[in-house]
């Protein structure tokens, strides 16, 4: 009766450990908003003693709204072997639109801590988001800064995904600026992934739709984000993907198949460069 309990006990452990984890706090933030708003959802959590790699993803929204629940299933999941964290972040007019960078630095820094927990390989920890969510992931992939807060190199990353994601300075984020002038009108600073782009990076993907049916100029700025990547050499390396049919919203149909490729790539690459 004893071996028996033992093993019903060991049973249910294990069912646990598989088990999504749901509405995680990830902030230090003592805030009755943070509370609220900072929490994430792991899926596919690796029980196997194989690490594997993680995407974490933030959705988008415009930073005034959005939640993690949107689409997990069209994201790198357990068939692809990954580990798939989705998180929320605190919304404008709450809080300053820029101040959601921290946000989304923190939720990055809360997996590589917690890591080993979940069967992930801190060096294969792969971010990303889809307009908003692709703006604050990309700010936190490029600006070494908010990552730095959390004794982590923004290079620790293992790569980058952006989907239609603005990399001019965010119109939400400019009017939390005080900034009334046209949002077409580009702005380049350092609350611009542009505006970083001399720094170094991990590998980075790109996914937009196409430029007939895309948000204005969303294809054109990330093209160039691309191809200047490309000529400072700040990234080792580097993909562009314009889904031709498809617009802001419906481009992430395609990302499964394109960010899966892009993370087995790049942990053949870094394995490789590991062997020599």
């Amino acid at each position: 009766m004893k071996n028996f309990i033992t093993f019903i006990s060991l049973f249910v452990a294990t069912i646990v450990y598989a088990q999504d984890l749901k509405d995680v706090s990830y902030t230090s933030n003592t805030d009755e908003y943070a509370q609220e708003r900072c929490k994430l959802d792991v899926y596919n959590i690796n029980k196997s003693k194989k690490l594997k790699p993680a995407f974490v993803w933030f959705h988008g929204g415009g930073i005034t709204g959005g939640d993690k629940k949107f689409s997990p299933q069209k994201l790198p999941s357990k068939k692809n072997g990954f580990v798939l964290i989705c998180a929320n972040y605190r919304l404008s007019p709450k809080i300053k639109a820029w101040e959601a960078i921290d946000d989304t630095a923190e939720a990055v820094a809360w997996v590589f801590k917690n890591a080993e927990k979940l069967g992930v390989d801190k060096t294969k920890i792969f971010i990303g988001g889809h307009s908003a969510g692709g703006y604050l992931s990309g700010m936190v992939g490029f600006a070494p800064k908010y990552l730095q807060k959390h004794n982590i190199k923004n290079t620790d990353l293992a790569g980058i995904i952006l989907l239609s994601a603005q990399v001019t300075k965010h119109f939400r984020v400019r009017k939390d600026c005080g900034d009334t002038t046209n949002t077409y009108v580009p702005q380049i600073d350092e609350l611009s992934i542009l505006g970083n782009v001399q720094n170094k990076i991990a590998p980075l993907c790109i996914v937009l739709g196409d430029r007939r049916l895309e948000w204005k100029c969303r294809v054109e700025e990330n093209f160039f984000l691309e191809a200047t990547v490309r000529t400072l050499n700040t990234s080792p390396y580097t993909e562009i993907f314009e889904l031709q049919g498809t617009h802001h919203g419906s481009c992430a149909d395609g990302l499964t198949v394109i960010a899966t490729s892009f993370i087995k790539k790049v942990c053949k690459m870094t394995q490789q460069e590991t062997k020599k």
